[in-house]
This record gives structure tokens, sequence and C-alpha cells, in this order.
């Protein structure tokens, strides 16, 4: 690993990259297609996130199970290829006049399982190529990577919107999770082989929970994490329809929008963790939650006119900014406390929670844009926000000053629990 982890990394960084650039196009041109192809309304908008997301309620759990048994460079390979025939399929039944509303629920839903399996073997794939020394680093590039993305992948999918057709926008996330698949392939370093755990699946499974709760540090991220990715999806799910209906913005402007918006979360990538050299780990943290959470209470007051793009732009700039410097270091907590061998089930159990709520802040959201109109919708999302740095705030991981003084052992309730091997 120490003379070609720099290699395998880099490979691995270059396809991730492109999957984050389409992934964004993806975002902004799935909606786009449901409201300007297909005519949904904020219902049906909400019930598309849901199904998006559903996948981590209904399988995240013995998907992480499954990741610590398997290669995790295979899993990512054939997640990856799942994705890109999952999402080709939409410009490709749109080609031929066949894309109905159930066909895109169905095929978003097909693209968030394969996501499952992915986004739970790369959390866990990392620090099997990548030194825990280098491990912030790494997990820098990677979000500086999701910023790039962030800058470029909206106004790349509301140009592509505007020129062919929001269908055939997605084509572009397509072919970056080919991309993806073989930046992957290129990795040298080999992982150890998988022990089998013979527990029961609902024993395994039970372990990842009982590591993640009985863990003051996970636990706080995660409260984190569920509270502001439940308020952040109701924002969310009626924000393109906001856009268009009530602004009156076009593809173009509002992918634009995004992308200036997304210049905050580049420099919170960036100087996240020089700030925390400088303050400490936990007073970071908490700064960028306070600051992710208060940007966004200015989308509500925006209204159709000159200052509509500025005000979004301006929300989202600060926005990025807090909740990326956030999850450099939340991200690279877990990877350092959890032991190689529950990182699998361990961030499943995770995410279970964390992304299990955005089909309850989807559904949500689009009911409340129903009964209490788009701008009444914003304002519940926006202000629910503000809650959810007490995690931090009132956790052990406030006084944290650096990475050393977190221990990457099993806390005693987990470690009694847990077969006796060696990560």
């Amino acid at each position: 690993m120490a003379g070609g982890w720099r290699r395998d990394f880099n490979f691995v960084w270059a396809g991730e990259t492109a999957s984050l650039v389409g992934t964004q196009v993806y975002q902004l041109a799935m909606p786009l297609t449901a409201v300007l192809t297909l005519d949904a309304d904020a219902t049906q908008l909400g019930l598309l996130g849901a199904l998006t997301f559903a996948p981590y309620v209904l399988l995240g759990l013995p998907a992480g199970v499954l990741v610590d048994r398997w290669q995790r460079r295979g899993v990512l390979i054939l997640s990856s290829l799942g994705q890109a025939l999952s999402i080709g399929a939409i410009p490709l039944l749109a080609a031929l006049d066949l894309l109905t509303f159930g066909r895109l629920l169905a095929l978003a839903c097909a693209a968030g399982t394969a996501r499952v399996f992915f986004t739970i073997a790369y959390r866990s794939y990392l620090p099997a190529i990548v030194p825990p020394e280098h491990l912030t680093g790494a997990n820098s590039r990677l979000t500086a990577s999701e910023s790039v993305a962030e800058i470029g992948g909206p106004g790349l999918g509301g140009a592509l919107t505007q020129l062919v057709g929001a269908p055939f926008a997605l084509l572009v996330d397509a072919v970056s999770y080919l991309a993806s698949a073989l930046g992957v392939s290129a990795v040298r370093q080999r992982e150890k082989a998988a022990r089998v755990d013979p527990a029961p699946l609902r024993s395994q499974v039970s372990e990842g929970f009982r590591f993640t709760f009985s863990s003051a540090y996970l636990r706080a991220t995660l409260g984190e994490a569920a509270s502001y990715n439940l308020c952040w999806q109701i924002v969310l799910t009626i924000l393109t329809l906001f856009a268009v209906k009530e602004l009156r913005m076009s593809p173009g402007t509002l992918g634009l929008t995004l992308s200036v918006g997304a210049v905050g979360a580049l420099l919170g990538a960036a100087f996240t963790d020089r700030l925390a050299r400088r303050v400490g780990l936990g007073r970071t943290l908490v700064i960028a939650a306070v600051i992710g959470d208060l940007a966004p209470l200015l989308l509500p007051s925006a209204h159709r006119g000159t200052w509509a793009a500025p005000l979004l732009v301006c929300a989202f700039f600060v926005q990025g900014f807090g909740i990326t410097a956030c999850n450099v270091h939340t991200m690279t907590i877990r990877q350092t406390v959890t032991p190689q061998r529950l990182l699998g089930r361990t961030n499943a159990a995770y995410l279970f929670v964390a992304l299990g709520v955005k089909p309850v802040g989807s559904l949500l959201g689009g009911w409340l844009g129903t009964h209490l109109g788009l701008r009444g919708a914003l304002g519940v999302g926006t202000v629910g926000l503000l809650s959810t740095c007490l995690f931090l705030i009132l956790s052990p991981l406030r006084k944290v000053r650096s990475l050393d003084s977190l221990r990457p052992e099993p806390p005693e309730g987990a470690r009694a629990a847990a077969p006796a091997s060696t990560p």
C-alpha cells in the first residue's frame, strides 16, 4: 500500500469525480424531466424522491453485511454499471415516446438500488487503499470533487436541458457511471480476503447498529446528518418546482444559479482542514454546521424578479461552505473510530438512518407543497434545519481537538458483543 496507494486512489478519485458531475446533472435533470416533460406536481415530485431513496430503507442493512463479505472493488464496478443502465434507459424511452411517470419511478428506484451498494461499498473501500494518516486528505480531495461537480454539474444540466431536453441530459449521468467503473477497475491494490462471519444476518445487522449507537461520536454525527437530510429533502423536493413555477426561472438560469452558489462548497472543502488545525476539530464542526443551517433561511424570501437569482446564489454559497466543511470531518471521524471489519455494516446502519429519512422528507415536502404552498413548504424545511446543529453542540465532539484523541476501537458495549478477530 505504501508504494502504490496514491496511484490507486487517483484512479478511484478520477472515476468518482466524473460520476459526481453526472450525479449533479441527474439531480437537476431528473425533477425537470418530471416537471417539464411529464407535467408532475408537488405530490408526484415527493413520490419520485421517496422511491429514489426507498432502497436505503429496504436494502441498506443487508447490503452492509454483504459488502463486508464481498470484495468491495467488485461491488463498486457492478453497482456503477447498474446505475448506468438504469439512468441510460430514461433518454431511450423518451426517444421512443414511451416514457411515462410510472416508468420514471421504476427506473429511479432501480438506480437507487444500485446506488445503495455503491455508497456503502465506497465508504468502506477507501480505508482499504489509503493509509489511515492520509484519510483526511483523501476525503478532502473527494469532497473538493463533490464541490467542483456541484459547480459545473447543475450548469451543464441546465444548459443541456435547454438544448436537448431534460430526459436526454441524463445521458451524461449514465456515461459518468461507466467512467466510475473504469476508475475502480484500474486499482491494483487488492483487498484482503473477507472473513465471513458465521453469525446470523440479524446478529450482524444488529452489530452495526450496536456499534453506531454505542459511540457518542457516531451518535452525534448521525443525529446531525439525519435531521439535516430530513429537512433539506423537504426543500429539495419542491425547489425545482418553486424555481420554475414561482420564480419563472429557465432550466439554464436555475442550473447556473446552483453552480455559482456551489463555489462555497469548494471553499469549504479546501479550508476546513486548515481551520480544524487552528481552532480544533470540534469547534470547526459546530461553526460549520451553524453556518450551513442558517443560510437556507434566505430561500423562502425569494420572489420573481431581478434579485431572485442573486438571493439563491448567496444562500447556496454560504450553505455549501458550511455543510461541506462539516461533512469532510464527520466522514473521517466515522472511518477513524470504526474497525475495518465493521465498516460495511456500520456504514449501512449509519446510512439506513441518515438517508432513510429522505423518503419521508420527500413525501412530506410534496404534502406540504400541496397544502401550504411551495413557499410555505420551503419555510418549514429551512426553519427545521436550525435544530440540526444541536446534535453536535450537545455532544462530546464539541470538545475534541484533533483526530488523535479518537480511538479506533469499539466502545465497551459493542466490543463485548463482537466476535474476536483482527480488523
